[in-house]
């Protein structure tokens, strides 16, 4: 369910997903709308530490693509329910997929 909306630092979000699929996200960056920085459309849910975790997939593209563009804040959504923090799972190594390259693995902390 979503509630209300915050302006959130791009520094702020954290992602909860292991894979970023770096085509996907060419696509996403290439594809850019300007309404996304202030639609909400990103849902984030507050930890209550000065973090806010991303919900879905769509949300952490469209983090990642602003985070590509240099783009200092979004207008979040914030919802009530915690997401599965799958990235914490695997202890914050963020696969990076394409199908050109092998998939590369590095550390989020």
């Amino acid at each position: 369910m979503v509630g209300r909306e915050k302006e959130v630092s791009t520094r702020l979000l954290r992602p909860t997903l292991p894979h970023i699929h770096l085509e996907q996200l060419m696509v996403w960056v290439e594809r850019w709308d300007p309404i996304w920085e202030i639609d909400g459309s990103i849902k984030i849910f507050d930890e209550g530490i000065a973090q806010f975790m991303l919900c879905d997939p769509e949300s952490h593209m469209k983090y990642y693509a602003a985070v590509v563009l240099g783009k200092a804040s979004v207008r979040c959504s914030l919802i009530n329910e915690e997401p599965d923090d799958l990235l914490d799972a695997q202890a914050n190594r963020i696969h990076l997929v394409s199908c050109c390259l092998q998939t590369l693995i590095f550390s989020y902390l």
